[in-house]
Parts: structure tokens; C-alpha cells; sequence
């Protein structure tokens, strides 16, 4: 990675991990205990220095594969600003504003429940040594992923072909993010 691209993209926080910082991570007492109740996993917490902080937070649930919707994000949100607003984390500044996402169609799928949210999508992997891989998740096991990697059409306007399903160890794959599709209907 050159120095360019760690500059343009900030450190993600390590497996297990869920901030970049130490002053993020003073928020984690604050903010956990909240997305918990309402039934989301906190995947991270940022706290990014500017004429206005701005505190970070990305929710997501634990399981399954539903999305989560705008109405959890407002009511998290809220939840969080007023405990923020109570609590001494952040007597230091002056002002700050709040943003709550959930982590986006894109991210890099780097833990095994990142890959169980997504059954049934197209992912872009990347594998050690192999060449690049576009496949349908079909299921998550202990070690890995069963995948069915995506076949070029014979011919233009017909249905993609998909290869016996594989199952790749997580260990295997250096990179994994899914490929968004507007006309899926498998």
C-alpha cells in the first residue's frame, strides 16, 4: 500500500476492535450500552478532530440479513446524542456533531459475521495467489465461506452460469466486499 493510499483511507479498527482511537474508545461506555438496547451491534466508533469534532458511529445487527432501516438509525441516533450530551467523554469540546450509519453496501467484509449478513449476494474476492473471484455466497461455515464462482454469459442478454459451489477458508481470502446488483433475482 503506498503512502497516498494509507493517507486517503484512516486506519480501520482491528478485528474485535471498535475504535480508531483512544478518545473514541473513552466513548465506547457511553455508546454501547445505547445501540445495544435497541438491538444493533456497534461496529465502530470515530472521533475526528476539525473546527467542528465530529464523532462517528457505525451500527449494524449481529445477525441475519435484513438491513437496517432509517427509523433504527434516528432513533439510535438520538439516543446516543443525548447520552453524549449528558456524559463527561466529551467535556473537552466545545461542540460536536453526531453521525450514525450503518457500515454500506461496500464495506470490506472482514469478520465471518460480515460474511453471514450477506448469503446470497455477489462478492468481489480477492485470494492469495489465485486470481481475482466474483462468486455468490451461498454459506458460512466455521472456517470459510461455499461459494459458486460467477461465469461469463454464452452470449449477450442471457442468464449468467455459475460454477459448482467451493468452499474457500477465510484465511484464503486477502479481500472481500459485495458487488452491488440492481436486477438480482436468483
Amino acid at each position: 500500500m503506498s503512502e497516498v493510499d494509507t493517507m486517503a483511507a484512516p486506519r480501520r479498527p482491528r478485528e474485535g476492535e471498535k475504535a480508531r482511537d483512544p478518545r473514541a474508545a473513552e466513548l465506547l461506555p457511553v455508546i454501547e450500552p445505547i445501540v445495544a438496547a435497541q438491538g444493533l451491534l456497534l461496529e465502530e466508533v470515530e472521533l475526528v478532530d476539525g473546527a467542528i469534532a465530529t464523532v462517528r458511529v457505525v451500527v449494524d445487527y449481529a445477525t441475519g440479513t435484513e438491513q437496517v432501516d432509517l427509523d433504527s438509525v434516528a432513533a439510535v441516533s438520538e439516543a446516543i446524542s443525548a447520552a453524549l450530551d449528558e456524559a463527561e467523554a466529551l467535556e473537552d469540546l466545545t461542540s460536536y456533531e453526531l453521525e450514525v450509519s450503518t457500515p454500506g453496501a461496500t464495506r470490506p467484509l472482514t469478520e465471518p459475521r460480515h460474511f453471514a449478513r450477506n448469503i446470497g449476494r455477489l462478492l468481489e474476492l480477492e485470494r492469495e495467489g489465485q486470481p481475482d473471484m466474483l462468486a455468490r455466497l451461498q454459506e458460512v461455515t466455521d472456517d470459510g465461506v461455499v461459494v459458486a464462482e460467477q461465469r461469463p454469459a454464452p452470449k449477450k442478454g442471457m442468464p449468467v452460469k455459475y460454477s459448482e459451489p467451493v468452499e474457500l477458508p477465510f484465511d484464503a481470502i486477502s479481500r472481500a466486499r459485495v458487488q452491488v446488483e440492481f436486477s438480482h433475482t436468483e
